[in-house]
């Protein structure tokens, strides 16, 4: 663990000392600011790996998804990798949701600022011209279950990269009220 110990007082040392650097950067155009920024920004994607190793590692390690150890709550998980994406199906249905939850739905039609009825066929333009300025990117998957849709319904999915969650756990006092 001594390469922990060292990495953590490297860490708190360049954080005290990052105004005394940035104070010895005399250079008008910044490249003297900017070599600093680069050797961090190196350094922090060097971590990035050991960091994928590890999180690698303690996943393989595990045997159950939840693990608690002292204070830390461990859980491990995987992501899901999404393709295929099946956008007029998902947008459709997205839209007649949101028509669906504002009231809308069967609707015969839409006030203009004439004062004139469209037919509901316009406001369906109206999304779908919106949908379209927006692009044909994967939905929010969020967002889709929020309206009762499943994503894996839209695409091909298959399991992703494997992910460990660390949290620290927080005792929470109680108080008692003093009658």
């Amino acid at each position: 663990m001594n390469a922990l110990t060292a990495l953590l007082e490297a860490v708190s040392a360049l954080e005290a000392e990052t105004p005394g650097l940035l104070e010895q950067c005399t250079d008008p155009e910044g490249r003297d600011a900017a070599e600093l920024f680069g050797i961090v920004q190196g350094a922090r994607k060097a971590l990035q790996d050991v960091e994928r190793t590890l999180e690698t590692a303690a996943y393989d390690a595990m045997t159950g998804d939840d693990v608690q150890a002292g204070d830390l709550w461990v859980e491990r998980y995987r992501s899901t990798d999404r393709k295929a994406w099946q956008h007029d199906e998902w947008q459709r249905d997205v839209r007649a949701k949101v028509l669906q939850v504002h009231g809308l739905k069967g609707a015969q039609g839409v006030l203009t600022a004439d004062g004139e009825v469209a037919p509901m066929s316009v406001l369906h333009e109206v999304l779908r011209a919106v949908e379209g300025a927006h692009g044909s990117a994967a939905p929010k998957t969020t967002a889709l279950r929020a309206l009762g849709l499943d994503a894996r319904d839209y695409c091909e999915s298959s399991p992703g990269a494997k992910h460990v969650r660390v949290q620290r756990r927080v005792e929470t006092e109680t108080t008692e009220d003093v009658a």
